[in-house]
């Protein structure tokens, strides 16, 4: 209900205060809601924190990895290290196809499902009689009572890795092969499997030397299975760490042992 003015108008209470000539708002007694001083420093502020954070944005070091940094070393009982990782809930395991049935797929259906597709990729490229080592490879994991999981690995370059878990070697793939063709994980379980050939690991980091053959024989997997360079990242790094100045350089400086 209104209020009746001196004048005896009477009043809306819903009226918007009346504004001062600097366009800002005021109580109904002239004094301003906010004082000018705090709104033009607001003012001020506004587009300075715009300017920090478009300069901190693009101060962000972008220097790409290098191939060997993205395989980087893991230690004793580790292949590859991968960072944390986040691991499925469930752990169902079911059989491994083919040539791997007596490897464990541990993980939810989906998970599961790109995980034995991938493995079967490997189990064709062993058919061709081609990759002994990646036999020998499946060979030492079948003997370690092996299992193979789909996880989300803190550091996102890396493909995949291998480790001592509980008496086990667990090889783990990378969970972005959920979300494409995990034929592309075939040939990243390649290069795990020609680790697990290193005679000083587990005991010792991998050898420079047992790396560079696994990258080797991991480009050869992409070349049978025509997986191009420019769909698969693992094989546009086995070629570009393959074509490096100075390969056994970079993996020194990312950890591999020097068994030359």
């Amino acid at each position: 209900m209104g209020t009746e003015d001196p004048g005896g108008a009477a009043s809306d209470p819903t009226e918007l205060p009346p504004l001062q000539d600097d366009g800002l708002p005021t109580l109904p007694t002239g004094e301003p809601v906010l004082q000018r001083w705090f709104v033009i420093v607001l003012l001020v502020m506004v587009p300075v924190a715009l300017g920090v954070t478009v300069w901190a944005f693009l101060a962000i070091d972008r220097d790409a990895l290098s191939a060997a940094e993205r395989r980087p070393a893991g230690g004793p009982e580790v292949t590859i290290a991968r960072g944390e990782a986040l691991l499925s809930e469930t752990r169902d395991a079911e059989p491994g196809p083919g040539c791997a049935q007596a490897i464990r797929v541990v993980g939810d259906p989906g998970s599961q499902t790109a995980a034995s597709t991938a493995l079967q990729g490997v189990c064709d490229l062993i058919d061709t009689g081609d990759f002994p080592e990646v036999r020998e490879g499946l060979v030492t994991w079948i003997a370690g009572d092996g299992q193979l999981r789909i996880a989300t690995f803190e550091l996102s370059g890396v493909e995949s890795s291998a480790r001592v878990e509980d008496d086990r070697l667990v090889l783990e793939l990378n969970a972005k092969f959920q979300f494409e063709d995990p034929r592309r994980g075939s040939p990243a379980l390649v290069h795990q499997l020609v680790l697990l050939t290193d005679p000083g690991w587990p005991g010792r980091t991998v050898g420079v030397t047992t790396e560079l053959r696994a990258a080797a024989l991991q480009q050869r997997a992409c070349d049978v299975l025509r997986l191009r360079e420019t769909e698969s990242r693992g094989c546009r790094d086995a070629a570009e760490l393959l074509a490096a100045d100075d390969p056994v350089g970079d993996l020194l400086e990312v950890g591999f042992r020097d068994d030359r």
